[in-house]
């Protein structure tokens, strides 16, 4: 019988096992109490090392959400400060205001007797829309149309909407519609309408939009963050209402669970630290009373002051719970830029848009020194005490920074603004760009772009109207391909693709502008084309430099090269034969470019064009800026590299034309390209002129020279170009170009695929600008002698007229 033994060991017996085992530990003496204290040892230890990662290792990031907690800012906005430009008299004008607008506002929990409220106020409301609105003067006409919007009332007939399909399609009721009717209802309204109405229709608004009701959905919040709404937008939350990509609602109808619905979105917002800057976040769950009910907007000073004098004249008039009855009438300011002039030089000034943001040229280039620094006090605040240690208050002072002063002449500016708005109008052409450049200085003197926009009314450029029977060109017209169409594809409106263009059943859209938004650019600097001849200036002038060749050297010209495939032609019958390589330059012989290419190494011309600055930003204070490249010589091929010398597969912008222009006639340097006169220092009280900078030395002095009288030749030696273009008592240099535009590898033939160019040095006798002309794609004709030296004949005589009154 085998005896079976408890395999249970005590508690004690197991122990004295262990230190028999691990005999070096039999002088420790043991105790239960001793396991107690290790355990809690550790516990200790491990409280120790978690205050030790959160007070020393993660230090900052608590500090940040305790900053964010208990930190308060009070903010005072500096001044944006202002762009000007010199007159002829060399006066400065200014080109920017900062003007400050209202909201106006009311509580309508609080209107207690609404119908006197209302009478007191509707002649301020009536000022605003009929008299003074915005910074503008109305006239009865937008008084009516302001009246219209105030009230939702339709008061002047509907304007009818025709479409043009297509084809001589047009809207059916095109041909049946009584205009008559229209315009006689038209005048009508205008006839009838009077102040008194007006007031009555006012007060009838009024009545309206003072009173209490229960919001639909409640404002979260503006997100920039783009991580952030990308996984919102992920979360698909049906309370979610994301309006125009970054304005965030809530819709209280749409949460059911308050606790568990909210959750996803309150784990997103604090993860991106957002959900701190929120005292109460969870009343947004919640319907809310509207409390805020607006009764203007953009109202200006005049208006804010009336509104002001009512608030005082009232002050004694209490309601039955004796309140002021205007107490709860309130002014709510705000900043925004001011272009008094409209929309001259807007594609040299740029605009800031109402969130401040600066766009292009000089307000975004100069907007560290235009904005200025805003003055902030800081302080440690409790929610119930309000600031606390006063001992930590921190202080930064504002610093109004800087005015901008332009090299621009004012007067010069608006003449050929005028000049060239007529002749794009009259050539239909895409645009047409101005740039008077002084070679010496590097100092922009005028910069001209047609069609231009008005910075006070930025958003009129994404503004879409039907494409009506008078538009019936950019349908029918392969020329107007490049044009803008839209259609309307859902709920929203989408570009028409070229087969949606000629779709005889779609109603189709074009900005009012026509052009769309790229009317904003500065097509002097940041939309580049191919100079073609203009270009051969340079590839002349390298040669000069080099002693290769002589203006008077002979080279014979069979009126082509074969270069593999490839057949480089004249275009100019009076190119072939044997010519000099000035006679190529007058006439622009493609051949003759070649053959100068063809007397030395590839590496030499393009070591030129770098130290010339091609395909570089020549840094001019304009913010958006581009740089556009050419193939250099470690790729080109040969037939590219000969193209490339008589200004072909490469790509420019006039202010580089104009800068590497400057460099084959003032001497010898490139002259870095300015617009900025100088910057005055508010601060200092200290105006800082601009200095010239020279660049490097790019050709000999003799070089300058010679190619000065390279190209006033090429007006004297061609009979043709000189009966009209020719200035009487004055010579003229000039180098010009139509120039086709490639498009899928090939340089297309129609009318409207070409750039009309011309680049000219006002005058022998002194040579003070070089003017640069660019004309896209005009449709009047492909010649420039049809378009682009009608324009300088115009902006030469007055440059040059205008320079004799002032001397």
């Amino acid at each position: 019988m085998i005896k079976y033994t408890s395999s249970r060991l005590s508690f004690d017996e197991r122990l004295k096992s262990f230190f028999k085992k691990y005999h070096f530990l039999k002088n420790i003496k043991v105790w239960k109490d001793f396991y107690l204290l290790l355990f809690f040892s550790f516990l200790f230890f491990i409280i120790i090392l978690r205050l030790f990662i959160l007070q020393v290792v993660n230090h900052s990031y608590y500090d940040d959400v305790l900053n964010k907690q208990h930190i308060s800012k009070s903010l005072l906005a500096a001044d944006r400060w202002n762009i000007y430009a010199y007159d002829k008299s060399n006066s400065p004008v200014k080109l920017t205001e900062n003007i400050t607008l209202y909201n106006i506002f009311v509580d309508p929990k609080f209107i207690w007797e609404k119908k006197k409220f209302i009478d007191i106020i509707t002649p301020a409301v009536y000022k605003h829309l009929c008299e003074v609105n915005w910074m503008n003067q109305v006239d009865l006409t937008g008084c009516v149309e302001n009246i219209e919007t105030f009230t939702n009332k339709e008061l002047f007939p509907i304007k009818p909407e025709f479409f043009y399909y297509g084809s001589g399609i047009i809207s059916t009721w095109y041909f049946t519609y009584d205009r008559t009717w229209y315009y006689n209802q038209y005048s009508q309204i205008l006839s009838w309408f009077t102040k008194d109405i007006a007031i009555s229709l006012i007060k009838s608004r009024l009545d309206q939009k003072i009173q209490i009701w229960i919001k639909t959905r409640n404002y979260i919040w503006f997100f920039s963050n783009e991580d952030f709404l990308e996984e919102l937008k992920k979360l698909n939350l049906n309370y979610i209402d994301i309006q125009y990509d970054n304005y965030i609602y809530i819709i209280p109808n749409n949460v059911v669970n308050k606790d568990r619905d909210a959750l996803p979105l309150k784990k997103l917002l604090d993860k991106y630290w957002y959900l701190v800057s929120y005292g109460d976040f969870d009343k947004n769950l919640y319907p809310q009373e509207n409390r805020y009910v607006k009764i203007l907007s953009d109202a200006n000073p005049i208006i804010a002051q009336l509104i002001k004098d009512l608030k005082i004249k009232y002050y004694l008039e209490r309601t039955s719970n004796n309140i002021p009855i205007l107490h709860w009438l309130w002014l709510e300011s705000y900043s925004t830029r001011y272009y008094p002039y409209g929309s001259f030089m807007s594609n040299i000034l740029g605009f800031v848009h109402k969130s401040w943001a600066p766009i292009y040229w000089i307000e975004q280039y100069f907007d560290s020194i235009l904005r200025g620094k805003d003055w902030k006090i800081i302080w440690r605040s409790s929610a119930w005490l309000g600031p606390v240690w006063a001992n930590e208050f921190e202080i930064e002072e504002v610093k109004h920074w800087d005015d901008v002063y332009l090299t621009v002449d004012i007067w010069m500016q608006r003449e050929i603004e005028s000049i060239v708005k007529n002749y794009n109008e009259n050539f239909r052409s895409d645009s047409i760009s101005v740039l008077v450049f002084d070679p010496f200085s590097g100092q922009i003197i005028a910069s001209v772009n047609e069609p231009s926009f008005d910075p006070n009314n930025y958003d009129d450029v994404y503004n879409l109207q039907p494409l009506s029977p008078e538009y019936w060109y950019i349908v029918d017209n392969l020329d107007y391909l490049d044009v803008p169409i839209y259609i309307k594809s859902s709920w929203e409106i989408v570009l028409a693709k070229s087969y949606e263009r000629q779709d005889y059943t779609l109603e189709k859209y074009i900005a009012k502008n026509v052009y769309w938004p790229w009317i904003l650019k500065d097509r002097n600097i940041s939309l580049p084309y191919e100079p073609w001849s203009i270009f051969k200036a340079f590839t002349v002038g390298i040669w000069y430099d080099i002693d290769e060749i002589r203006p008077y050297d002979f080279y014979n010209d069979p009126g082509f090269v074969k270069v593999w495939p490839y057949t480089i032609k004249n275009v100019e019958e009076l190119c072939a034969w044997d010519n000099s390589f000035l006679h190529a330059l007058v006439y622009s012989c493609n051949v003759g470019m070649v053959r100068i290419s063809q007397k030395i190494w590839k590496e030499t011309f393009y070591n030129y064009l770098d130290k010339f600055w091609f395909g570089k930003l020549t840094n001019i204070e304009l913010g958006g800026e581009e740089e556009w490249s050419m193939e250099w010589v470690t790729t080109v091929s040969l037939a590219k590299y000969f193209n490339n010398a008589f200004g072909q597969w490469l790509l420019v912008t006039p202010i580089q034309i104009a800068a590497w222009y400057s460099a084959l006639v003032n001497w010898w340097y490139y002259v870095q390209p300015t617009i900025v006169a100088g910057i005055y220092d508010k601060e200092t009280d200290i105006y800082h002129p601009k200095t010239r900078k020279v660049v490097r030395q790019i050709i000999k002095p003799e070089t300058s020279e010679l190619m000065k009288d390279s190209l006033f030749e090429v007006m004297e030696e061609n009979p043709d170009f000189k009966k009209n273009v020719k200035i009487e008592w004055f010579t003229l240099g000039w180098k010009s170009w139509t120039s086709q535009i490639s498009f899928k590898w090939k340089y297309q033939n129609w009318i409207w695929w070409t750039n009309a160019s011309f680049v000219w040095l006002i005058t022998k006798e002194n040579v003070k600008y070089i003017v640069v002309i660019q004309i896209r794609r005009p449709r009047k004709s492909i010649w420039w002698w049809v378009t682009a030296w009608r324009v300088f004949r115009d902006v030469a005589r007055f440059i040059i007229s205008y320079n004799l009154v002032e001397k």
